[in-house]
């Protein structure tokens, strides 16, 4: 039992290491421009896989609810926020007439204390009439469990007037299988755009 009881928890949390939760958000409420129909999708940060992985599941999820989408690295390679002349020119290759930006803001490593707890199970093979089986009460330690919580912002721009007309604030579970993050983290944005009236 004592080995069972972690193995639960690391299921539990596993479970939860999907969930992306938007925890500030912000809109433009003097934008009164149509949705947008044409999106580049941009990973800001080091070139590799999972900026590949991140920005084709982004498009997918735009072009599942009808937005044709264009992931930056097929315009250019490494992107920095710094670099305003490269992200210009990718954004003017692509003829979109929005941008959507997302950003590492932090990694906060967290630990999560489960308390002691009573758990009663059953002795297989003796029975106590019509009530039941004879059970035992064991009491389970407390167990810890390390765990990060990954921070990003999205950013959705007008290309004309470079204007910003909704941003957003994520957490979610660090994970470790980074397409199915992905396309989690893209549903969640996706639908708070669309409920936003911007899709």
């Amino acid at each position: 039992m004592k080995r069972l009881l972690p193995v639960l928890l690391m299921m539990l949390v596993s479970a939860c290491a999907t969930n992306t939760r938007i925890t500030n958000s912000w809109r433009d409420a003097d934008y009164t421009g149509e949705r947008f129909k044409r999106v580049l999708v941009m990973g800001v940060g080091e070139d590799g896989a999972n900026r590949r992985v991140f920005e084709d599941q982004f498009v997918q999820t735009l072009q599942a609810a009808g937005v044709t989408a264009i992931p930056s690295y097929s315009l250019v390679s490494g992107l920095s926020e710094s670099d305003l002349p490269a992200v210009k020119a990718a954004v003017a290759r692509s003829g979109a007439d929005g941008v959507l930006t997302t950003r590492l803001v932090g990694v906060d490593k967290r630990i999560a204390v489960y308390p002691s707890q009573p758990v009663i199970y059953p002795y297989v093979g003796y029975r106590r009439g019509f009530y039941g089986y004879y059970s035992s009460v064991m009491v389970a330690p407390p167990t810890t469990y390390n765990y990060e919580i990954v921070t990003l912002e999205t950013n959705l721009w007008q290309v004309v007037g470079e204007h910003l007309g909704w941003s957003g604030t994520t957490e979610s579970f660090a994970p470790s299988d980074a397409r199915e993050a992905s396309a989690t983290f893209a549903d969640v944005i996706v639908k708070a755009l669309r409920g936003q009236g911007l899709l």
